[in-house]
């Protein structure tokens, strides 16, 4: 078996046009009845749920966008493919699987991709990346991953069960590995916007090689690993 550790980071929508779309979306709760109420909710409050809708979209495949993608292959060095400008999501996405495909000539039969929350998040969000791009996928990517497959290992699922959830921070605490720094998720987007792109990246490894240890320890209570 080959392990690929995987681990992307998202934006929100950039176009005008997809911030304008999600925009025409926000509507005032649905409780408010009154002109002058909804009036007052579209000075106050409306730019603020607006920009929070948009900001949601990172979880969205077709409206978000990746701007790093982490990877390594067995104990093999970490790797990360760094989008720095809209026009390189599509470079990213090849380079990344082009890197793979080059390690596979090593003659790899199965590959089994492994992640936090990889099956419910980042396969689907690349998939989705890809087909809005054009990017054709590899044979050994996953059509319809789940959790439980031969092709993927979750590390939440793994740890939480299908229906549970942990954060990769809490879940390295539990396992009394080192956990996240001074940066998690939330702040990707942020960082981005500001140019800190190696940054981004560097956090990107980190939570691969934090992957890494979750699953190799994992596989070792499994009696799979030494």
């Amino acid at each position: 078996m080959t392990y690929l550790y995987l681990d992307i980071e998202t934006i929100p929508a950039q176009t005008d046009a997809a911030k304008e779309r999600v925009a025409s979306t926000v509507k005032p709760p649905s409780q408010m009845k009154k002109a002058d109420t909804i009036a007052a909710w579209e000075k106050e409050q409306k730019a603020a749920a607006v920009e929070e809708a948009i900001a949601k979209t990172s979880f969205d495949g077709g409206m978000g966008h990746v701007c790093c993608i982490g990877f390594a292959i067995n104990d093999g060095h970490i790797h990360s493919e760094s989008v720095k400008t809209l026009l390189e999501e599509r470079t990213a996405i090849e380079a990344f699987i082009e890197v793979v495909d080059i390690s596979r000539q090593n003659g790899w039969e199965t590959i089994q991709i492994v992640g936090h929350f990889v099956a419910g998040f980042d396969l689907r969000f690349l998939t989705q990346r890809a087909i809005v791009l054009g990017v054709r996928l590899p044979d050994w990517w996953p059509r319809d991953p789940k959790p439980w497959s031969n092709e993927v290992f979750d590390t939440m699922v793994a740890w939480a069960g299908a229906k549970g959830t942990i954060s990769l921070d809490a879940l390295c605490f539990s396992l009394g590995l080192e956990g996240k720094g001074d940066v998690d998720g939330s702040m990707v987007a942020q960082m981005w916007a500001d140019g800190k792109h190696d940054e981004v990246s560097a956090y990107c490894r980190d939570d691969v090689a934090r992957v890494r240890r979750v699953h190799q320890k994992m596989l070792a209570a499994l009696g799979e690993a030494a």
